[in-house]
């Protein structure tokens, strides 16, 4: 198992829920490695600071396949995140919480030591530490080169996460990316020290406005010891004296990602999609490569705004619009039309645009930057009013969620070439981008902290088609769309995630793969063909596909690597309740791999102790000050 994040750590379980009760024909090994912390991955190891937090609520998360039931934990068999949170803290602030990111590394490793214990006599995980290098087939078995270490073996699987970044950066006005201090914050990852080496006093430009920006936002002032009092639209911003001047972020669409709702779903609830169907895209599909905004997108805005409409209209009123969908047209470039119609005829004349929502600021120009800043702060007040009315009661939030609840269906349309090469490549640089920017959000509080920072003069959101361009020994940030308005970086962090691109990737472990052959970058076939970057793989049980068109079926890669091959891969969570795509791409490998591997049935007096699990880490100090993560 190369890499053992999320991803890594979900095949592991799979495996051990699958080796329950069974005995290996001769003794099997597993080895578990990873670059960065075995058992968590880079991006949720246990050491960084608690000021980096989660983007899910603790409640909706688990790495186990199966719940808890009255035996003890095992694999298929275990805690969700909240209850294991509640187990090792007092102070366990409720499910609704979102957790620092390191307390839920804390539980991939507790989900790994589960595994290990309940596994047969036979069979024994080694953890690896280090960069596996290299792969290389020799006599019909794997040799990894970890560090100075050799392993061989007869499967492989790859979860190994955001690529690795290139050892130069692009120089801008001729310049030396040494000479121009520009910094990446690597794939939502930082240190454990949480600082990014600045001076106080400083200017810090920020290119991007995710998730990621909220962390480098959080590391720039909470990280150097300033702190937020008060709650929600009250909340203030203490300075310690040790940050940056001024923080100044930008973005083509000049807006911070949306906030997510406030949860009021049952943490195991599927939503139940009345319009936007995996059956209906799949007799799109079935027609060959779709056009998305022409075929998938009309189904999709349909959905989200029957959300919409759910709470702007009343129960009577909805009643007969929902009644009036079996008459709807079967033309994906009918059906807004008609159901706007019909809800404008009940009362409603609303209608949601994605487009328009990710993008507020399109066609517009600002006379100066206050004019700008007051606007964005009205919008983001507003966003985050709608975020605490609910992610049921509010309608915006309501509508966002379908957005989130049906990417798998979005995946159905899209993934192994379902698009056409000018589709899939529009869908990979703008309508992708667009649907998890609108899906992603942060909690409330986060936005309400980004308020108060513009509020207290700390940080400085740059209007539309936001530029930072190298001069002198720093860059000079603006918006051609806002009049009258520059300012001066002496260091700008790019806090955009990198897409995934094997051709670019400067990893040595996808630098070989590439340069011997064993992986390619999945193509979507057209005039011209569109070069997506993702390692490509077959559908499940995701064998990579060699150059010359050969599939290594005793290889697997899942996760990031894949993406653009298949959509929206960063997930890094399992939900409780029936299995979604999650579960089910950890248990198809699982399943591929075991079925090499000759079992026996297990006699029952003859099996490890099930469950029991000497962790000291689970239920020591919540942290080096002895302070409870929930204060967090």
């Amino acid at each position: 198992m190369v890499g053992t994040g999320p991803r890594g750590i979900s095949i592991l379980e799979r495996l051990g829920a699958r080796l329950l009760g069974k005995r290996p024909a001769r003794p099997l090994t597993i080895y578990a490695i990873d670059a960065d912390e075995v058992g968590s991955g880079r991006v949720w190891r246990s050491g960084q600071p608690p000021w980096l937090s989660m983007n899910n609520r603790c409640g909706e998360v688990t790495m186990f396949s199966g719940p808890a039931d009255d035996g003890a934990w095992r694999p298929g068999a275990g805690p969700t995140f909240a209850q294991w949170w509640q187990r090792v803290d007092a102070r366990f602030p409720g499910p609704d919480a979102y957790a620092p990111r390191s307390l839920y590394g804390r539980y991939l490793r507790f989900v790994l030591d589960v595994v290990e214990t309940n596994l047969p006599h036979d069979v024994r995980l080694v953890r690896v530490p280090g960069l596996v290098s290299g792969i290389e087939k020799r006599a019909g078995r794997f040799e990894l080169r970890v560090g100075d270490r050799l392993i061989t073996c007869d499967q492989v699987a790859v979860c190994s996460g955001h690529p690795r970044e290139q050892s130069a950066r692009p120089v801008l006005a001729g310049r030396p990316a040494s000479e121009r201090r520009q910094r990446r914050a690597p794939a939502r990852a930082f240190d454990g020290t949480g600082r990014l080496g600045v001076l106080p006093g400083s200017v810090i430009g920020i290119r991007g406005l995710g998730l990621t920006f909220h962390d480098v936002v959080a590391m720039l002032t909470v990280g150097r010891g300033g702190r937020f009092a008060g709650h929600g639209h009250d909340c203030v911003y203490v300075p310690s004296g040790d940050e940056p001047d001024l923080i100044v972020a930008g973005s083509r669409s000049a807006l911070p990602i949306p906030t997510r709702g406030a949860a009021q779903r049952p943490f195991d609830f599927r939503y139940a999609p009345r319009l936007f169907t995996p059956e209906r895209i799949a007799g799109l599909r079935a027609a060959g490569p779709l056009d998305f905004r022409r075929d998938v997108m009309p189904w999709l805005l349909a959905e989200v705004n029957l959300a919409f409409w759910q709470r702007r209209l009343g129960p009577d009123s909805f009643a007969v619009l929902e009644r009036r969908l079996a008459l709807l047209p079967p033309n994906g470039a009918e059906v807004m039309h008609g159901l706007r119609r019909t809800a404008s005829d009940l009362g409603c004349d609303e209608v949601l645009s994605l487009d328009d929502l990710a993008h507020p600021f399109r066609g517009r120009t600002f006379a100066d930057q206050g004019a700008f800043r007051d606007e964005l702060v009205r919008l983001l007040s507003d966003d985050v009013g709608e975020a605490m009315r609910g992610e049921v009661d509010g309608a915006l939030k309501a509508a966002m969620e379908v957005v989130r609840d049906v990417r798998p269906t979005v995946r159905a349309a899209v993934d192994f070439g379902g698009l056409t090469a000018a589709s899939h490549k529009d869908f990979v640089e703008r309508v992708g981008p667009m649907l998890a920017f609108l899906s992603t959000g942060p909690s409330a509080v986060r936005s309400c902290q980004l308020i108060a920072l513009m509020r207290a003069g700390l940080l400085e959101v740059l209007g539309p088609q936001a530029r930072f361009t190298a001069h002198d020994d720093g860059f000079v940030g603006h918006s051609p769309l806002v009049a009258d308005y520059s300012v001066f970086c002496s260091d700008v962090v790019d806090a955009r995630v990198r897409q995934p691109d094997i051709d670019g990737d400067a990893g040595p472990l996808a630098k070989r793969q590439r340069d011997a052959g064993a992986w390619r970058p999945h193509v979507c076939a057209g005039d011209p063909a569109f070069r997506t970057g993702g390692v490509d793989v077959t559908t499940a049980p995701y064998h990579p596909i060699a150059a010359d068109g050969s599939v290594e079926r005793r290889m697997y890669v899942l996760g990031i690597p894949t993406e653009s091959t298949r959509w929206f891969m960063q997930v890094g969570i399992g939900r409780p309740g029936p299995w979604g795509e999650f579960f089910r791409d950890a248990d198809t490998i699982a399943r591929a791999a075991l079925d090499q591997v000759e079992l026996t049935g297990l006699p029952a007096a003859d099996g490890p102790p099930l469950g029991a699990c000497d962790m000291d880490y689970c239920f020591g100090p919540q942290h080096p000050d002895g302070a409870s993560l929930s204060e967090y």
